[in-house]
């Protein structure tokens, strides 16, 4: 009994190494898509695509027609620019007229300070006459004085003197006769000097007031010259008017123009909005398509080749937390030059997607499926040269590196997944520990 239950749990312990075996050996599909899901995902990604189309004939449409209206702005944009030079010429003809108006007001200016300081020196003139007449009257007056008293002492004549005096008082008389001829020829000769002074004075007011007629006639004349400047400059300007009235219809008319071609690109703009959107949702439903049908198994991701299948490779930006988020891959470039650059798959496998646009920011992607639930993705591509469904082999090439979608200079954005999950590529990769990562983003 003993060695029959021995043997049955021989057999039993072998049949459970038997489906180990077997369940190691096969690949178990835990998150496989049902042919129902797929196909809903898949028409998803359908309609939506009919709807970018859509879109992108929609922007064709506005640009076609935004298009028709180039020879209208630029012939009124031509006819701008000639009556803004027209202007300009008017502004310069301005300005050098009123370098002239300037000139002429500086000359006026300087003239009338010249006058001012002619009736500056006219007032002071004027006091010294005045001040000298009062010095003429006062010199009167002491001479009417003198001529009273000499009245008032007494014999009003030589020989009523003489014949009423004793030869003392004669002689004295005479002495005082003498005194005040000489007091008089004096007082005659002050007053003399001050009718010379004021005769002077009113020479040089006479001189003045030449001088001022001159000045004011001078006046007169630049006043005229600047009428002349006055009315040239007028007739500039309003010249200049009817050529601004004219480029303010063309500017209204272009600014129209503008306000529909700015209106058109508006509507192109939001139809890309639509466009960029439901790409993104496409890339999300792809992801989704992707991950749930990735059949977990051995996740063997070895003997994979670089990328881009050059010796100047180095990685510029590795496989970390960046920006806010998990940078799901490595940003791969040449030092001699990234656009253009062949793309190659890094191992056997089938393409899974080979999308065409904005890609939810991965632009023009490749994703490869090699089995074992390894998944790898090569984005912002200038070209694919694979189509989905198709087998590739290690080392060919699927496209070209460049710099679409969500990116800031040509590079190749490389993804790993293995069994649903994103990993760093650096470790699967041959050579990738030696590749030099110069890591600036």
């Amino acid at each position: 009994m003993l060695s029959k239950t021995i043997n049955k749990s021989k057999k039993v312990l072998a049949l459970m190494l038997a489906l180990i075996f077997i369940a190691g050996t096969f690949t178990i599909s835990v998150y496989a898509l049902t042919d129902a899901e797929k196909q809903e995902y898949e028409q998803k990604i359908e309609d939506i695509k009919a709807q970018i189309e859509e879109n992108k004939k929609k922007i064709e449409e506005l640009d076609a027609e935004a298009s028709q209206y180039d020879g209208t702005v630029s012939s009124l944009q031509e006819k701008i620019d000639v009556l803004q030079d027209q202007i300009d010429l008017y502004n310069q003809e301005i300005a050098i007229i009123d370098e002239d108006i300037n000139k002429i007001d500086t000359q006026i200016n300087s003239i009338e300070t010249e006058i001012d300081n002619l009736n500056e020196q006219v007032k002071q003139l004027d006091e010294q006459v005045k001040q000298l007449e009062k010095e003429k009257a006062k010199t009167y007056e002491l001479l009417g004085e003198r001529i009273r008293a000499s009245y008032m002492s007494g014999a009003s004549t030589p020989l009523e003197y003489l014949l009423t005096s004793d030869d003392f008082e004669f002689q004295a008389y005479l002495e005082r006769v003498e005194l005040l001829q000489r007091i008089a020829e004096h007082d005659d000769k002050i007053v003399k000097e001050l009718e010379k002074s004021i005769e002077d004075i009113a020479v040089k007011l006479t001189e003045i007031e030449d001088v001022k007629t001159r000045l004011a006639a001078k006046i007169t004349e630049l006043d005229e010259a600047k009428k002349e400047y006055e009315a040239k400059k007028q007739e500039q300007v309003d010249a200049r008017q009817v050529v601004q009235d004219a480029e303010d219809e063309i500017q209204a008319d272009l600014n129209k123009v503008m306000s529909i071609v700015n209106g058109l690109d508006a509507q192109s703009q939001e139809y890309q909005a639509a466009i960029d959107k439901r790409e993104e949702a496409i890339l999300e439903l792809e992801n989704k398509l992707s991950e749930k049908n990735v059949y977990y198994g051995s996740g063997s991701a070895g003997d994979m080749c670089w990328p881009l299948p050059y010796s100047d490779v180095y990685v510029s930006s590795r496989f970390k937390f960046r920006w806010g988020k998990q940078h799901n891959g490595i940003d791969t470039c040449r030092w001699s030059g990234t656009e253009g650059a062949d793309v190659v798959s890094v191992k056997d496998g089938t393409i899974e997607v080979a999308n065409w646009g904005w890609g939810g920011g991965y632009g023009n992607y490749v994703v490869v499926n090699h089995g074992d639930g390894v998944l790898t993705y090569y984005a912002h591509l200038s070209n694919i040269t694979v189509s989905p469904g198709q087998s590739v082999k290690q080392g060919q090439v699927i496209g070209q590196a460049g710099n679409t979608g969500y990116s800031f200079g040509a590079h190749l954005h490389f993804g790993l997944m293995i069994n649903g999950s994103w990993v760093d590529p650096l470790k699967y990769l041959d050579g990738g520990s030696t590749i030099q990562c110069t890591d600036s983003l």
